[in-house]
């Protein structure tokens, strides 16, 4: 019933990059190819926009591309959170979606298809030379069958932040239905918030939605998310973006148990009480932290 904590790393080589995070609910992939779409994006309301350079940009397209997205950033420093998905780190092509990108104006840099944790030291390596600010995160996407293995090595690389998983890329590799319950997809789904809870990172993000019109499977996918232990969904239309952000935000209940929580343990701890009971349950530290975190997302 209750969203799960938000956490921020507080490990050395992490918290500089989790602090430049601030919650994301959504993040809007928008083709690097669509100039007039880059600059609408900023205004579906979504938390994050991803300007893409990989998956939705065809390769005859991908210098294109790069000067359309470079126009974009520079005219809207500062407007948006905006992040930079490049190529994998096993292409040439990354290399070069960093080069001469005002990466500044970046709130973060996606890395697709991240295998293992060479594959992200390896994009920060990139980073370095195209001379991004040292603070800079990085968000590796999991969708591949060494990538879920390698969660937590991954988690753990200096510069990582969050985690994004990508369910489709991987069904296709084991050549099965991305959306027929598989046990495999269970285990990687959780594999990826096991491994950014224990790296103290934010939330992870979810796949996104492909059925564009079908709003209430959106719903649907977006509360199982949510339920699962992610803090956002990625998203591939704007028309996405609302249902996701009400989904991954506290619903008026949850609002009020939390304030009930925090208010009736600070009666207990006035008594000399650790533990109580109210309404039937049995109040500790735990549930009082889960309630003041759900009253933190409410903050301004």
């Amino acid at each position: 019933m209750h969203r799960p904590i938000s956490r921020r790393c507080d490990a050395a080589g992490h918290s500089a990059m989790a602090d430049r995070l601030s919650r994301v609910r959504s993040a809007l992939f928008t083709p690097g190819t669509e100039a007039a779409r880059l600059r609408k994006a900023i205004s579906t309301g979504a938390d994050v926009c991803i300007f893409d350079l990989e998956d939705s940009v065809p390769p005859a397209r991908s210098a294109e591309a790069r000067q359309i997205v470079r126009e974009a950033l520079e005219e809207l420093a500062g407007r948006a959170r905006i992040w930079l998905r490049v190529h994998p780190a096993s292409s040439q092509e990354m290399a070069e979606d960093l080069r001469n990108m005002p990466l500044s104006t970046l709130e973060a840099v996606m890395l697709p298809k991240a295998s293992d944790r060479d594959a992200v030291e390896a994009c920060r390596r990139a980073m370095n030379q195209a001379r991004v600010p040292a603070e800079l995160p990085v968000v590796p996407l999991i969708e591949s069958a060494a990538g879920v293995l390698a969660c937590a090595p991954i988690a753990e690389v200096t510069g990582v932040a969050c985690l994004a998983f990508g369910r489709f890329d991987l069904a296709a590799e084991l050549g099965i239905d991305p959306d027929d319950g598989s046990p495999a997809l269970a285990f990687a789904r959780a594999s990826v918030v096991l491994a950014s809870t224990a790296e103290r990172l934010q939330l992870p993000l979810d796949s996104p939605w492909l059925k564009v019109t079908d709003l209430d499977g959106l719903r649907a996918a977006a509360e199982q998310a949510r339920a699962d232990g992610f803090g956002g969904m990625l998203v591939i239309h704007p028309s996405h973006v609302t249902t996701v952000n009400e989904v991954f935000s506290p619903t008026a209940d949850e609002i009020a148990w939390a304030q009930g929580i925090v208010a009736s343990s600070a009666d207990a701890e006035s008594g000399g009480r650790g533990a109580y009971t109210r309404d039937g349950q049995m109040v500790d530290a735990a549930i009082v932290k889960r309630a003041r975190a759900i009253l933190r997302e409410i903050e301004p």
